[in-house]
């Protein structure tokens, strides 16, 4: 090998080492530049992103990567800061209601103490009775509200007799129907199999029905059906009812949280039902939908998959 060749290779080893070199270093600067960043964003309250103008596919797509992470994170700070306000909008809005009942009792109680006419204490009983079961109602509400809207919140599905579900639901409600002088018309088929949750399908059979005793009249339906046409291979559940004369819901607003109709809904209900019903229905797959024409209001849930 020739003094020439020697040379030549030792310029091309010690230029090929200072790019390696030099390669390195800017690596290192771009990892350091991430890591700032990263350290950055962790320390400060900002939904700034991780930014890379390097020419490295892999640095690209560690920054990315990265920048993924934060935005799930971000979703999920949001997501729990809604949560919060949810919650925080229910107990305020949710207070009110409680503290008329609470006042009427306070006051009942008072005129009970006051007579000794065993017909009129009787009868200062009796509202104080429905005064009180109207309070845990709302409670229990109140609960479930923020239950199922935690973000953590997920039903447990398991193969189920939607059909039997809605029927007992339906049935263990016959002496508060004959007590509004309702008579339901019943059509449902035999033996509807989903994959469902029995305590989420009972919640919102008593939610809807809830509905149509406070703030229905007359008649009331209630279908199960397999679907037809686009909802084939799924079960429809319609309920309809006739709605008080100036009590008309709006479609469009029925399942937004503490909607009330009208004022006659700010002392007789929680205005969450039909909102806990809609998430729990979308936390199955299911969706439910409202309709009103005629002062027939009508709700409709399509369940997904008859199994």
């Amino acid at each position: 090998m020739t003094e020439d060749v020697i040379i030549i290779l030792l310029v091309l080893s010690v230029a090929l080492l200072l790019a390696l070199s030099l390669m390195t270093l800017s690596i290192l600067s771009q990892i350091r530049s991430l890591r700032n960043q990263v350290h950055f964003i962790a320390r400060n309250d900002t939904n700034k992103r991780v930014t890379f103008y390097g020419k490295s596919r892999h640095m690209v797509t560690i920054a990315k990567d990265i920048n993924e992470i934060l935005d799930s994170y971000n979703e999920r700070d949001a997501e729990i800061i809604r949560e919060n306000k949810d919650i925080k909008d229910t107990l305020t809005n949710m207070s009110h209601d409680i503290r008329t009942p609470l006042t009427s009792m306070k006051g009942y109680f008072e005129l009970m103490g006051e007579t000794d006419d065993p017909e009129e204490q009787e009868k200062y009983r009796s509202i104080i009775t429905e005064r009180i079961d109207s309070l845990s109602e709302m409670l229990e509400t109140m609960f479930y509200f923020t239950k199922v809207t935690n973000v953590n919140y997920k039903v447990e599905l398991e193969r189920m007799n939607l059909s039997s579900v809605v029927l007992q639901t339906m049935f263990s409600y016959y002496e508060d129907f004959e007590k509004a002088g309702i008579e339901p018309d019943v059509d449902v088929d035999e033996n509807l199999m989903i994959i469902g949750n029995v305590q989420a399908v009972k919640r919102i059979t008593q939610n809807l029905i809830k509905n149509v005793l406070v703030h229905g009249e007359g008649g009331m339906t209630i279908s199960l059906k397999k679907g037809e046409g686009e909802n084939a291979g799924k079960a429809v559940l319609v309920v309809s009812n006739k709605e008080k004369d100036g009590d008309i819901p709006d479609p469009e607003k029925v399942f937004d949280r503490f909607y009330k109709a009208d004022k006659s809904r700010h002392t007789t209900s929680s205005g969450i039902g039909l909102s806990v019903a809609k998430k729990l229905v979308n936390s199955m797959g299911g969706t439910i939908s409202a309709s009103s024409a005629a002062r027939i209001f009508t709700i409709t849930i399509v369940f997904p998959g008859i199994n």
